[in-house]
């Protein structure tokens, strides 16, 4: 199975990698929006999971590009933000579940589960 983890923060990219790879998981890690866009067209993951705020192209932006590039990623939105607006929105894009960082990575690999 194909994940895709985006975040401008390089070793949360990192640690999510090194939490979710020994579960047998495939993962590929953006740290833009515009990155996230080329893999997601090249790798065709199964899960996407993204904070809101991604460099180059809004995270926003990405999840309304997501269900035009592969309509069957399921998606997992982390953010800091906790807005009801925000995370409201978020599911009107196709998310599937929001988690409220900071979350614990095992609290994640639960949640893939779940989508799966």
């Amino acid at each position: 199975m194909k994940i895709l983890v985006c975040d401008k923060e390089t070793l949360l990219l990192k640690l999510l990698s090194s939490e979710l790879t020994p579960h047998g998981y495939n993962v590929f890690t953006a740290d833009n929006g515009y990155r996230a866009m080329t893999l997601l067209r090249a790798e065709k993951p199964d899960i996407v999971i993204t904070n809101i705020l991604l460099p180059l192209i809004n995270g926003f932006e990405f999840l309304s590009q997501i269900r035009k590039i592969n309509r069957r990623s399921a998606v997992i939105v982390y953010s800091a933000i906790k807005s009801e607006h925000i995370i409201e929105q978020i599911f009107l894009l196709g998310a599937r579940d929001f988690i409220a960082k900071p979350f614990d990575p095992e609290k994640l690999i639960i949640r893939i589960k779940m989508l799966i």
